[in-house]
């Protein structure tokens, strides 16, 4: 699992490469796509896999990610999984060109100031509330992976994993980011299977 899922715009390349090297010196492990590789079915599940996987999703914005239908379908996604959305401005765009789930969080401005001010804040927001987004991504990949194996109670969650998921999920609606649907059902099913009620 990666700390960081970067979605970007080819345009912006040498800043997302002087992110990527800054991130890492932090010791920050990026899944990011080097490549200008079609969207093929096979790619596109891998790209969707890796955001699933990534404790944050973060979405460097500048007009051309914002007109980027792939940057667009990656954000979408990465909402639909209640993934933690860190939108960090690269190039100043007009709000009203944001996808809509990025446009109302707040962002992280690295267009026309200090790049190692912008970027220690990215760093402090990405260490915010860090055990509930790695439990989320936990849960999410766990998850997937049941619901992709035909909901086999063999891959539910048992003792202190169920324990531990169950609290987080009674914890979810207070805080971000909130669990997904599927979260919630794998959650809900493994109880029952440990109850003798599946």
């Amino acid at each position: 699992m990666a700390d960081v899922f970067i979605s970007y715009s080819r345009k912006d390349t040498d800043f997302v490469r002087r992110l990527h090297e800054s991130l890492g010196q932090h010791n920050r492990d990026i899944w990011i796509d080097w490549q200008d590789i079609p969207p093929t079915a096979e790619w596109l599940k891998e790209i969707f896999a890796s955001i699933e996987a990534a404790d944050n999703f973060l979405f460097v914005v500048s007009p051309d990610s914002c007109a980027s239908g792939m940057c667009r379908e990656e954000v979408a996604y990465a909402e639909a999984n209640h993934k933690r959305l860190v939108p960090i401005v690269c190039r100043p765009v007009d709000p009203k060109d944001l996808p809509p789930a990025v446009a109302r969080i707040q962002w992280i401005t690295f267009a026309g100031g200090s790049f190692e001010i912008a970027f220690q804040s990215l760093i402090q927001a990405l260490d915010t509330d860090l055990d509930w987004v790695r439990l989320h991504t936990r849960l999410l990949v766990r998850a997937r992976e049941w619901d992709v194996k035909g909901r086999d109670s063999a891959f539910l969650l048992r003792g202190m994993d169920l324990q531990n998921a169950v609290q987080w999920l009674a914890q979810a609606a207070i805080k971000e980011p909130k669990a997904a649907a599927l979260q919630e059902e794998y959650i809900r099913a493994s109880q029952e299977w440990e109850a003798g009620e599946i």
